[in-house]
């Protein structure tokens, strides 16, 4: 999502990694000295940046450092880096003919819009900037039609003060080292003229676009809603100007209280026709309720759906949309079912047991100060992201200090009560099973869902497992999924130019989620054409084919695979143990893994980053590979089959990281895996190991991914303990692990793998889809 109001700080460590890592500003060397106004600051506060971004001399360095890349240094850049040094080197006509190019011509705006007014003082130097780029700004908004002025108002939709909160936690990561290295210092240089930019055009922008979108709509910016006797709700409901007769809705349910967000969110759902609602839970904004997340979502978004079927404005027609939470407060609606909810299209649909906190009922560290973000007061507590490397501190010590997860919010100094309510609930049991569709519920839930998410997409799991769900309980199920190279945040909107260093397809670069969204919605509702993108009930991206293809079902695709069983290694062989398809002779063998669990010196099953890498590291791990694919493969589906397994312990997570190992060497990360054994047959009952006993563990909820493996190519997993800062560590005493200490951890883990696992990668032959 690319306004920074609209994200947390989080997300710009998962988009603009920092690598920080001296001599002069040369291009010819890697090694750059730390900017003397960075290192000679005292940074304590978000405002102590300002003394860094207001010096002439650190803004020459920045440009200095621009101008000394090489073309060919730029054009490896993500578009996202590229377009900001070519902004530190002035480089207008490259800007527009990229941003025509990647069809981006808002994406990027706030940077044209700059360069445009800088150009027209030149020209006329006795006059304001903010008059000349007023001036400019408007008359380019003036060109655009309803749905292209909502899109150019999302693209300036940028935070100056969040901007300058990530450049504080860069200034502050600098500080801490003795040299940078070129991609540090080039993740300042992009970081620092993205703030120089917002800061000259969004205020100003801001100001002109309140003034056209009150000549367009009518926006209704905090009406409550009473809808019995001890709940009120907080809404914002937009309507076009020349909207006459009653209309669907479209509505969003969030706890995220952004009035501006919300303007923005509801203006778009009226360009496309639709009455745009966006409502707030219990306890936000104007809502005198109690704030409680999750609980009542469902519950009260039914109550809010049947008093929209009745206002004047209304057909009687209510569809939902909205990713992560507000995917959830979708599916925790179709539990009840209102008879005005026609369609639903979640987007990276959060669940608090199958994604966060809880994956495969492992308890996770990321984000853990999300409830006293979301849920402290009734708007957003903005504080609590302000400073990441302060979370980092408090994740990397309840790692190595080995306190148990219940300790995280102490470490933090501020308590956490609602994350010690869903730590309290480490199973899928009747408190999460009251929230969102259980079982036979979903046999109520026959209207149209699409379900959006991603490859790279944290949370997939839990999006994917509401669609496995529906379809399980539910004959009758009409529910397309649409899934691509994309994480968090570009699954939700329109995709950057790369993931990590991976850079997408041309068409994966297609998708604008909420475009399609409500041409989908036209779909269902008028019988409109479908979206290009949704053809059959799975649609995916193949990465590295630049195709998207259509498959009737994940199951079908699934059973499209490769049995592989690991083969022991002859004596005095080094090398990786290969994946072969014929049962082992020697299936009752095993490989042993011996490790220290209160040795938190070392991390094992770590997700690696950025995701294509030289080498692969196998931190620790059982490196196991399949041969040399002699002909082009097709990967896609999610890898199925079990592990036979034994440990000296009562309980262990185990995971996987798996990798695409390409011709020339490197390797490509396609994924992360972590299950808890106890918990691998039921998410909702645990069943304790015996200790040395061979227990089957199936791989369950492992993700879904698709790319083309060229010849040449191998498949590689890494097995591993799960034991990082990602996730609490398992020391498998059986006892809760969420209360687990160090002190418990006792004799070193002995973990056998047995040869008989058997694991099911999705492969087949690549064949090419003929050119229409």
């Amino acid at each position: 999502m690319d306004p920074l109001k609209r994200v947390t700080p989080l997300f710009y460590l998962a988009i603009i990694l920092l690598n920080f890592t001296h001599n002069t500003y040369a291009s010819t060397t890697q090694d750059f000295p730390v900017p003397p106004d960075i290192a000679n600051a005292n940074i304590q506060e978000v405002r102590d940046a300002d003394a860094i971004l207001t010096s002439a001399q650190f803004r020459q360095t920045l440009h200095k450092f621009a101008n000394g890349l090489t073309p060919e240094e730029i054009a490896q850049q993500s578009l996202f880096n590229k377009i900001a040094l070519l902004s530190l080197r002035s480089d207008v006509q490259t800007i527009n003919k990229i941003a025509a190019q990647q069809h981006a011509l808002y994406t990027y705006a706030h940077y044209q819009f700059y360069h445009q007014s800088v150009l027209a003082l030149q020209d006329a130097p006795d006059t304001d900037f903010n008059h000349i780029a007023a001036s400019v700004i408007e008359t380019e908004l003036a060109k655009l039609d309803d749905k292209q002025f909502v899109k150019m108002n999302m693209a300036l939709g940028w935070s100056v003060s969040n901007a300058r909160t990530y450049v504080f936690n860069l200034f502050k990561q600098a500080q801490q080292e003795s040299s940078l290295s070129k991609d540090e210092l080039l993740n300042i240089a992009v970081n620092c003229q993205l703030y120089y930019v917002l800061a000259d055009i969004i205020p100003v922008a801001n100001a002109v676009i309140t003034q056209q979108q009150h000549r367009r709509f009518i926006i209704e910016p905090n009406t409550v809603v009473n809808l019995d006797s001890d709940l009120t709700l907080s809404t914002t409901i937009v309507r076009r100007r020349d909207q006459s007769n009653p209309a669907s809705t479209a509505l969003q349910y969030t706890i995220y209280a952004d009035e501006s967000a919300h303007i923005k969110t509801a203006m778009n759902a009226a360009a496309h026709g639709y009455i745009g609602i966006v409502a707030n839970s219990r306890g936000k904004r104007s809502s005198k309720n109690h704030v409680v997340p999750w609980e009542h979502e469902g519950e009260d978004a039914a109550k809010l759906i049947k008093w929209i079927a009745k206002q004047n404005w209304s057909n009687g027609k209510v569809v939902m949309y909205g990713g992560s939470y507000n995917g959830f407060t979708q599916w925790a609606a179709a539990k009840h079912m209102p008879k005005a909810l026609k369609a639903i299209a979640p987007y990276v649909a959060a669940n608090l047991i199958t994604g966060l906190p809880y994956e495969n009922n492992i308890a996770l560290t990321g984000n853990f100060e999300w409830p006293i973000y979301a849920a402290s007061n009734s708007t957003l507590d903005d504080s609590v992201y302000s400073d990441w490397q302060r979370t980092n501190d408090i994740v990397d010590t309840l790692y190595t200090s080995g306190r148990p997860i219940v300790d995280i919010d102490k470490l933090a100094g501020r308590p956490s009560p609602w994350l010690q309510k869903w730590l309290a609930h480490p199973q899928s049991d009747s408190y999460y099973q009251a929230m969102v569709p259980y079982q036979t519920d979903y046999q109520r839930i026959n209207i149209p869902v699409l379900t959006i998410t991603g490859y790279f997409e944290g949370g997939q799991i839990s999006a994917l497992d509401y669609f496995y769900e529906h379809y399980k309980y539910n004959s009758n199920a009409n529910h397309a999924l649409l899934i691509g190279p994309y994480n968090h945040w570009t699954a939700q909107n329109v995709p950057r130019s790369h993931h990590s260093n991976y850079a997408l397809d041309p068409v994966a670069l297609k998708k604008d989620t909420e475009d399609l969204v409500f041409r989908w919605f036209d779909h269902v509702l008028e019988d409109k054409p479908k979206p290009e993108l949704v053809q059959n009930t799975v649609n995916y991206q193949l990465m590295g084919a630049n195709e998207w293809r259509f498959a009737d079902s994940i199951d079908l695709l699934n059973k499209q695979h490769i049995p592989f069983f690991i083969q022991p290694l002859e004596p005095n062989e080094v090398q990786p143990y290969k994946l072969g398809q014929q049962l082992s002779r020697h299936a009752g063998r095993y490989l042993e893994q011996i490790v220290d669990m209160s040795d938190r010196t070392e991390q094992r099953n770590l997700a690696p980053w950025p995701i294509i890498q030289d080498t692969l590291d196998t931190q620790g791990g059982i490196h196991i590979e399949t041969p040399v694919f002699e002909q082009d493969m097709e990967l896609t589906g999610s890898i199925t089959g079990f592990f036979d397994i034994a440990v000296n312990k009562r309980d262990v997570d185990i995971g996987f990281n798996y990798y695409h190992i390409l011709p020339d060497g490197r390797v490509f990360h396609l994924n992360n895996y972590r299950s808890r054994a106890s918990h691998a047959d039921s998410n909702e009952s645990r069943k304790l190991l015996e200790p040395d006993q061979l227990t089957r563990v199936p791989i369950v909820n492992a993700r879904f991914t698709s790319k083309l493996i060229p010849k040449g190519s191998k498949i590689a997993l890494v097995l591993n303990v799960n034991k990082n800062r990602d996730a609490q560590v398992n020391l498998g005493t059986g006892g809760p692990v969420n209360h687990e200490h160090i002190s418990q951890a006792g004799e070193l883990l002995k973990l056998r793998w047995y040869l008989s696992s058997q694991i099911n990668l999705p492969l087949k032959r690549y064949t090419e889809q003929p050119k229409t």
